[in-house]
């Protein structure tokens, strides 16, 4: 029987994510003014958006895996006996790092078969595609069911962050300068959403942290209504979790909800004080 090993970027929060799968991750790098360090391990949540916070002209850049270190990587699990590999990747709008790893598994398919699959989404969501994969790996699913169950769960997920500064998405090109020195200055706060086409878009500016989290919630609720989920918080720093945490429990009911970091490369581009809701529909 061919085995199958997932493999999913550094960018799913699996770092900070404690389970029993054999998931081995191909990791973004982080340029931290010329050093390249890689995400999770050289460079952890909590140490990065404590940098962030502490230079304020810190403009960090993310630094995919190269094609030749993707082959490296795939013909390294060739060489273990794996005969196929499931690789769950960041949206590939967000990143080229799906790209890379298409280009990859066409120079190694004569010796491993390489599955990418675009998750189209970021965070935790993203994670979500590998722990699914791996569990059913383990259960002896074939293949072709694991690729059509992640290709089911695209439609169903949802992410939306409130932000409380639109600096860092304007130094990394995510909002014109125009739109920066306007939220600075009228203090707007966007609601920034995983679309289903797999880009982040501000779908909403508002003007205060407290009505654009009470947004977020609001367009929870509209998501789940009559469904079952399991809800989780993805945050990129503690500025606004207390505050969040409360407006949860008082305009959805929740507690107790799994909370997990963003990784360094999603932080870049969102910055220190970000925090999401966001969850799976169940089936």
């Amino acid at each position: 029987m061919s085995k199958r090993l997932v493999c999913t970027t550094s960018t799913g929060c699996l770092d900070y994510y404690n389970h029993d799968y054999d998931i081995r991750t191909i990791r973004i790098k982080i340029d931290m003014d010329g050093e390249l360090l890689a995400d999770g391990t050289e460079i952890r949540a909590d140490e990065f958006y404590t940098k962030l916070e502490a230079d304020k002209h810190l403009v960090p850049r993310t630094s995919q895996p190269s094609i030749g270190e993707l082959v490296e990587i795939f013909e390294g699990y060739a060489d273990e006996g794996f005969e196929e590999v499931i690789v769950t990747t960041i949206s590939s709008k967000l990143s080229g790092t799906y790209n890379g790893i298409c280009k990859a598994a066409e120079m190694v398919e004569d010796r491993i078969k390489v599955y990418p699959v675009d998750t189209k989404t970021v965070c935790y969501n993203e994670g979500y595609f590998a722990l699914t994969a791996a569990r059913m790996i383990n259960e002896g699913a074939s293949t072709t069911d694991i690729l059509k169950k992640l290709e089911e769960l695209k439609n169903k997920n949802f992410l939306m962050f409130a932000v409380d500064s639109l600096e860092c998405l304007v130094k990394n090109g995510r909002l014109s300068g125009a739109a920066g020195f306007l939220g600075k200055y009228l203090k707007i706060k966007p609601l920034l959403a995983l679309c289903e086409d797999g880009t982040i878009q501000a779908i909403e500016k508002i003007r205060t942290t407290k009505k654009a989290l009470e947004a977020v919630t609001d367009r929870f609720k509209d998501f789940v209504q009559g469904k079952d989920y399991e809800p989780f918080i993805v945050y990129t720093g503690p500025g606004l979790r207390d505050f969040f945490v409360e407006v949860i429990k008082e305009k959805l009911g929740l507690e107790n909800l799994l909370e997990l970091p963003c990784s360094p490369v999603v932080g870049c581009h969102v910055g220190p004080n970000a925090i999401g809701l966001g969850c799976f529909l169940k089936d």
